[in-house]
């Protein structure tokens, strides 16, 4: 029996707060340089308006958004595996798939993610809430209508019940198909 369970994962470093302030911090340098600078004024006010722009991206995607990753079992609906994403007070399901859909839960440290190719006719997602985390976990999945792959940051444990949870989901449905 699968049951309901949620997990939420704290990010593993702090290199996206880091980069977040030297942006920042270069930034205000920048800005403090155009308005003292008589040559070179264009250039320091580009410059600022990238380091700037760069500090919102890396807030607004590795920062302030929290990821809940749920496996999600109720009576006549196929279970799931859901990703949300929670950015103050708004909610929002990024990923819902079929637990049977699953292939493959794989460890992967930072040199295998690098080695990894994906191939052309599959998409991936990556919902981690660390800039350049040490590991994570890649779900293979293949459904009727795509092949994806989804990357997430989750503990060991999290990773080997989503894997018995998909194999119980896969006898599940192979049982309601006869």
């Amino acid at each position: 029996m699968i049951n309901n369970f949620s997990v939420h994962p704290k990010p593993q470093n702090n290199n996206a707060k880091i980069a977040c302030l030297i942006m920042t911090v270069i930034s205000v340098l920048g800005f403090i340089l155009y308005f003292m600078m008589d040559s070179y004024k264009g250039f320091a006010g580009v410059f600022a308006l990238f380091c700037l722009a760069t500090a919102i991206l890396i807030y607004t995607k590795f920062i302030s958004p929290e990821f809940y990753y749920d496996i999600i079992s109720e009576e006549g609906i196929e279970p799931l595996f859901v990703v949300k994403q929670v950015i103050g007070k708004r909610t929002s399901t990024l990923c819902r798939i079929a637990l049977a859909d699953i292939v493959s839960v794989a460890y992967e440290d930072k040199k295998a993610r690098r080695e990894h190719k994906t191939e052309r006719d599959t998409k991936k997602y990556v919902y981690a809430p660390t800039l350049f985390p040490k590991y994570t976990y890649r779900i293979t999945l293949r459904s009727r209508y795509e092949k994806a792959e989804i990357i997430i940051e989750c503990s060991e444990e999290f990773s080997a019940m989503l894997l018995d949870c998909s194999a119980e989901a896969k006898e599940m449905r192979a049982n309601d198909e006869d």
